[in-house]
């Protein structure tokens, strides 16, 4: 092969990954346009309305135990909302809605304070309140000692972003109950009103649904008859066993478990 029998042939090669990539980035533009975007506007709407709602009528959420790790957070309120869809407080395009991000803050009045001794610990603790935006003074006490004053304050986070490549919408909560961090991925068709449901009623602390899905009264009896005979030989009871964390179940059950993992 000559160089330009080479240098054609590299010329050739990239004209066809610049068609195949131009003909990709159609095809995600064309499914975020038809499918993604309503679903976004519809999801924007719809938080927006809430949290006028929210912030006129001035009737925070009582959120009475956020975390028993902390019991002295005490009762806080859920209040304070604001939605922004750029990432920095300001709004997107919106008919180019790429994220929907909604803040608020559980708070009450005071701080409380704790000792803690060892640096390991110390530390640890330091960077679990900074990872999860409190606002708190650490004071040293001593050579291994240390007192940590924290205000009843937590900032919480939904955020709703897409996944253009993918083709997908991706969840994510921080701090809503007990410094949790949840993250979920779902395709644009689960997206519907009963989706919308059970994120708000989350969001609204009346049930947890939308991070622990309900199993159907098929599904479970399908679980409860394939783990009896792994439950003292048999005899015992299934319905204990939904209760309390399992071991690894075989393939033939992967399936069932799967839907409620996506």
């Amino acid at each position: 092969m000559n160089i330009l029998d080479e240098l054609r042939q590299k010329a050739e090669e990239k004209k066809r990954a610049l068609h195949e990539h131009k003909t990709q980035e159609a095809q995600h533009e064309k499914t975020y346009q038809k499918i993604l975007l309503p679903k976004m506007q519809f999801l924007f709407d719809s938080f927006q309305e809430l949290i006028e709602y929210l912030n006129f009528l001035e009737e925070p959420v009582l959120v009475p135990h956020y975390s028993p790790k902390y019991p002295h957070f005490g009762t806080l309120f859920q209040r304070n909302y604001k939605i922004n869809t750029d990432g920095r407080m300001g709004m997107a395009d919106y008919n180019r809605l790429m994220q929907i991000n909604v803040r608020f803050l559980c708070e009450a009045e005071g701080s409380f304070s704790y000792t803690l001794n060892g640096k390991s610990l110390i530390d640890k603790e330091h960077a679990f309140l900074f990872d999860r935006g409190l606002r708190f003074q650490q004071k040293n006490r001593g050579m291994d000692g240390a007192l940590f004053i924290v205000e009843r304050k937590i900032p919480v986070h939904f955020r709703i972003m897409v996944d253009y490549k993918k083709a997908v919408l991706k969840v994510g909560i921080f701090n809503h109950e007990n410094f949790q961090v949840f993250q979920k991925t779902f395709m644009p068709e689960q997206l519907d009103d009963r989706f919308l449901d059970t994120l708000l009623g989350y969001f609204m602390r009346r049930d947890n649904r939308f991070i622990h899905p309900d199993i159907s009264a098929q599904d479970r009896a399908a679980i409860l008859d394939y783990i009896a005979p792994f439950h003292n030989g048999g005899d015992g009871d299934g319905e204990a066993m939904l209760a309390e964390p399992t071991p690894k179940i075989a393939d033939p059950i992967k399936n069932l478990f799967s839907k409620f993992q996506r």
